[in-house]
C-alpha cells in the first residue's frame, strides 16, 4: 500500500516507528520512504494489508495519513494527489437506507465510497453513519445532501467532516492550499507617490498650479489655500 502524510512533514524515522507499532500487531511488513511524505508498505499476507486499508485513514501525531492500494500507474508524489480517503459522518439517514447499498448510494454524491466502520456496519448506534469516502480535491465539501425518497418527498442529510485537508482549486491537488499555490501571481504592494505642490517664483500669492505628469496618466490638481493678505484681493 501507499501512505501519504498530509499536513506536516515529520521525521521519517518517527513515522516509521509509529507505523510499525500500529500495524505490526496484525502482521509483519516492511516500509520504505518513497518521497517527501510518501511511504510504501509491503505486507507478508493479504489479511494484514486489508486490515490496514479498512481501518484507515490513520494519523501520525495528529496528522492525517491516507492509505490506498498500490497500482502500477499510481503516482508516488503528494503533489499529484488529486483525491484522498476521508472519514465522513452522515446524520439523519432514514432507517431504510441504513445498509451497505443505501449508505453507498448517499455517499456516492460526495465521492467514491470505500468502507464503513464497525459500529456503522453492525448498526450499534443510529445517530450517524461513519463512512470512508475517496473525495476529490475539486470537491466543494457540501454540508448536506438532499435525498429523494420513494414517495416523492425529500430528506436532508447532514454531512460532517471530522478532518478536512487543504486543497488547491487551481492545481486540483491536496498538496497545498490556494494561498500557497506556486502558480498564483504574487502582487507586490507599491506605495503610492505623494504629490506635493510646488511654488513657482512668479506666483506672488503662493497659489499652486496644476501639476503635470502624474504616474497614473492624468493631471492631478492640488489646491492650496491662498492666504489673504492685509490688502485684500487684488
Amino acid at each position: 500500500i501507499v501512505a501519504f502524510l498530509v499536513g506536516k512533514k515529520l521525521p521519517n524515522r518517527d513515522v516509521l516507528q509509529i507505523l510499525q507499532r500500529k500495524w505490526g500487531q496484525v502482521g509483519r511488513f516492511s516500509i520504505h520512504v518513497a518521497g517527501n511524505g510518501v511511504f510504501l508498505a509491503r505486507f507478508e499476507n493479504r489479511q494484514a494489508r486489508d486490515w490496514v486499508l479498512d481501518n484507515g485513514p490513520w494519523d501520525v501525531w495528529g496528522y492525517h495519513l491516507a492509505v490506498r492500494p498500490w497500482s502500477r500507474d499510481m503516482s508516488l508524489s503528494l503533489g499529484e494527489c488529486k483525491s484522498m480517503p476521508l472519514w465522513v459522518k452522515l446524520k439523519g439517514v432514514p432507517i431504510q437506507f441504513w445498509n451497505k447499498v443505501g449508505l453507498s448510494y448517499i455517499a456516492s454524491v460526495l465521492g467514491k465510497p470505500l468502507h464503513m466502520d464497525v459500529t456503522t456496519m453492525n448498526r450499534h448506534a443510529l445517530m450517524f453513519a461513519r463512512v470512508c469516502i475517496d473525495i476529490s480535491a475539486t470537491s466543494s465539501f457540501p454540508e448536506s445532501v438532499t435525498l429523494e425518497l420513494e414517495d416523492g418527498s425529500t430528506n436532508s442529510i447532514e454531512v460532517e467532516y471530522p478532518w478536512r485537508p487543504t486543497a488547491c482549486a487551481l492545481c486540483k491537488v491536496f498538496d497545498h492550499s490556494n494561498r500557497s499555490c506556486p502558480k498564483v501571481t504574487r502582487r507586490e504592494w507599491m506605495p503610492r507617490p505623494v504629490l506635493m505642490a510646488q511654488r513657482k517664483p512668479e506666483d506672488d500669492m503662493g497659489c499652486a498650479t496644476e501639476q503635470q505628469g502624474s504616474p497614473y496618466g492624468v493631471n492631478c490638481l492640488i489646491v492650496l489655500i491662498c492666504f489673504v493678505m492685509n490688502h485684500g484681493w487684488s
